[in-house]
């Protein structure tokens, strides 16, 4: 009974500790200042279509895609909504519809970038999101360097970082049997 009590608490200390290491690491990450190609912007919260628009100039990126977006939703409503101000932008802004979850958004954009030939793109989304973006989009685009877009919206509880943290590992659980671990991420 003793040793199963200590093993438990065992297991808990280690599941903690990592909780702790992934904040830090989070924590860790700013957004890029190296010019990029593309940028991709994954919707799914606030601020992120307003922090890629910024970036775009800035980054010196040739376009920039709104990857999973609803397909209920229209081109003109994006463009009354959040791109108001940047109607200059709008050539240069591509919709994606394909996209439902973080590995068809890496999908999504891998199909963008090639079909672009970029060489390096930046990932915008929010921080307990992004290692585990910055991980699928650097498996399904070998060749291009993935930079991050750190998004420090409201988004970001306690429990935003508690399923982040159990989707980042069990993303990378089940993908070592998909993809080749060998790839390097730009944090």
């Amino acid at each position: 009974m003793r040793l199963k009590l200590l093993v438990l608490l065992g297991i808990f200390t280690l599941w903690l500790y990592s909780i702790f290491d992934f904040y830090q690491i989070t924590q860790s990450i700013s957004s890029t200042t190296t010019p990029v190609d593309g940028i991709v912007i994954l919707t799914g919260g606030k601020h992120r279509i307003k922090t890629g628009l910024e970036n775009i100039t800035e980054l010196n990126a040739t376009r920039l895609l709104i990857s999973g977006v609803s397909k209920a939703v229209k081109i003109s409503s994006i463009q009354r909504h959040q791109l108001q101000r940047h109607t200059h932008f709008l050539e240069r802004i591509d919709i994606g519809y394909g996209a439902v979850n973080t590995l068809s958004n890496a999908l999504e954009a891998a199909i963008w970038a090639k079909t672009h030939q970029f060489k390096s793109i930046g990932v915008v989304t929010s921080r307990f999101h992004l290692p585990r973006s910055l991980w699928l989009f650097q498996q399904t685009m070998r060749d291009v360097k993935i930079y991050p877009i750190v998004v420090d919206a409201n988004d970001s509880t306690f429990f935003h970082l508690l399923k982040e943290f159990h989707k980042y590992y069990l993303t990378k659980l089940f993908g070592s049997f998909i993809f080749d671990q060998e790839s390097e991420v730009m944090l």
